[in-house]
């Protein structure tokens, strides 16, 4: 657009930042989220872009807005929007630095931000980045007890992304059991 328009309202940039993730135009998202955090620093627009930085291949970026989106969610109390981000984290730890005892770290707190909370997208994407970690050493039953749950989950919430990550993990559970032909047609969602 011309210059000579007022700046975008900040709810405009996180729209449009949402909309470039979704369209896996990275550093465009990431311009958007740095133009709205230049207005007012939310913990919106830091998520958003810890997740553009994730696609950029940017680890600084990432950790800094996550944490930062994490403290600001702690500061609103929204539980389940810092639980959201912890589970990030902890598989940023995990990915970028192979830190594994701080990623277990993360994932416990967001276990005790979610404990009080009604059942919700992030009690699955939680059960999911344990059973990805139980699966990695090897302890497959609990790992599948875990994405079975979030199978669950995911259908009683209609969260279509949820079941069918955790369909495919579920599968990656069976093939990894042995239960090949079983854990193949999970992963190909038939």
């Amino acid at each position: 657009g011309v210059m000579t328009e007022a700046a975008p309202a900040q709810g405009d940039l996180l729209i449009e930042g949402g909309e470039a993730l979704r369209g896996g135009a990275w550093a465009e998202a990431r311009e958007h989220f740095e133009a709205a955090l230049r207005g007012r620093e939310t913990p919106e627009a830091l998520e958003g872009l810890g997740m553009a930085a994730q696609w950029l291949l940017e680890p600084q970026t990432v950790f800094r807005a996550r944490e930062r989106a994490y403290r600001l969610y702690r500061e609103r109390q929204s539980p389940r929007d810092a639980a959201r981000v912890a589970i990030q984290l902890a598989w940023d730890y995990r990915t970028f630095r192979g830190e594994g005892a701080i990623a277990t770290g993360w994932l416990q707190r967001a276990n005790d931000l979610l404990s009080g909370e009604q059942p919700s997208s992030e009690h699955g994407w939680l059960a999911l980045r344990e059973a990805l970690l139980l699966l990695a050493d090897g302890q497959l039953a609990a790992a599948g007890k875990l994405t079975s749950e979030a199978v669950e989950l995911g259908r009683s919430l209609c969260d279509v992304d949820l079941e069918m990550t955790a369909l495919a993990l579920d599968g990656l559970v069976l093939v990894n059991e042995g239960r090949v032909a079983e854990g193949m047609r999970r992963l190909d969602g038939s």
